[in-house]
């Protein structure tokens, strides 16, 4: 699938530019208003940025598509600049008492002896924890942070890897495009897809997806500040009849003080797992050891691009470790 972006005047504009670079069987996915100039200018201008995804005719067979996924899952690495930046305190004291043990200072650090370091530092966190997806996973969090592109990528991941049977529900009925985008990808794998346009149809979907071994369900996006969404997003989740996990995903853009008011609202929903994207974004991993040592849920999931289903992994010593190239920090 093609994952196209454009920041446009108006609808007019983006649809042109869409159906010429992209062809006429190109999907309308999401729109969001921005405002492009200087960070603290108050004249900045008002654009729109509309995404548009065109489902390619190779994509279509799965055996091509695990061909892609097989291939480039374990190698697929963001630019070699990026870095784990560790600013702690404590951490610091431990790097610096692992370093006399090795009679070594941090620049002086192998690779293997970096690695070794991160095994220590995460030893007592709850990266280590296991992880299992639920049959029921309903994913939360604000707008913009790639809830639908990750479901598709963990759809692909269980469908195509594991070989397991994935149903998918969206109760995203508010943006523009939502729908389609993931009946788009359910479409691409094969997979059912249901639509809940009212909390109380939620369980009558889930009984029709009985037969799946894995369910994930997309929620609206919103900000932390909207209790009202926040409240009818947890009326879908408590309407539900059948245990499920519940994921709160964060951008790992997201600034210091942000990260700890969403961490601190969406306890409201009771997540039971954390999933960071937009790592490729950055180049600068420090605010995933941040949330890791912020947050007491543990991370489910690492994302680091737009490619379905390949810019995902699992959070572990080693993804971390990969994502950063040993480039570290200390």
């Amino acid at each position: 699938m093609i994952i196209k972006k454009y920041t446009v005047i108006d609808m007019k504009e983006a649809f042109v530019r869409a159906k010429y670079e992209l062809g006429p069987d190109a999907v309308l996915v999401d729109q969001r208003d921005v405002r492009v100039g200087a960070k603290f200018n108050p004249f900045k201008r008002k654009l729109i940025e509309v995404t548009f995804a065109l489902e390619e005719e190779k994509e279509l067979e799965k055996p091509n598509i695990k061909k892609t996924l097989e291939n480039t899952i374990n190698a697929n690495k963001p630019k070699s600049e990026t870095v784990f930046k560790i600013d702690d305190k404590i951490a610091k004291e431990k790097l610096k008492h692992f370093c006399e043990l090795h009679d070594k200072t941090p620049e002086n650090l192998t690779i293997t002896e970096k690695k070794q370091f991160l095994e220590i530092l995460f030893k007592d966190t709850n990266l280590n924890e296991e992880k299992v997806l639920s049959k029921i996973n309903i994913l939360v969090g604000p707008t913009g942070v790639g809830k639908t592109t990750t479901i598709a990528k963990i759809a692909a991941r269980e469908t195509i890897l594991n070989k397991n049977k994935v149903g998918l529900i969206t109760i995203d009925t508010y943006r523009i495009g939502a729908v389609e985008q993931l009946r788009t990808y359910a479409r691409i794998l094969n997979v059912p897809f249901e639509v809940v346009n009212d909390s109380t149809e939620i369980n009558d979907k889930l009984n029709t997806l009985m037969n799946c071994d894995i369910i994930l369900i997309d929620t609206l996006g919103m900000s932390p500040n909207d209790d009202k969404k926040l409240s009818e997003v947890n009326k879908f989740i408590e309407n539900c009849k059948l245990d499920y996990k519940t994921y709160l995903v964060i951008s790992l853009t997201t600034d210091r003080m942000t990260i700890d008011h969403i961490l601190n609202k969406y306890r409201y929903l009771n997540y039971d797992s954390i999933i960071v994207t937009k790592v490729d974004e950055t180049n600068d991993l420090s605010n995933l050891w941040y949330i890791i040592n912020k947050s007491s849920k543990p991370i489910q999931y690492i994302c680091n691009g737009q490619d379905v289903p390949n810019d995902i992994r699992e959070a572990n010593i080693d993804s971390i470790f990969e994502l950063s190239e040993g480039e570290l920090i200390l």
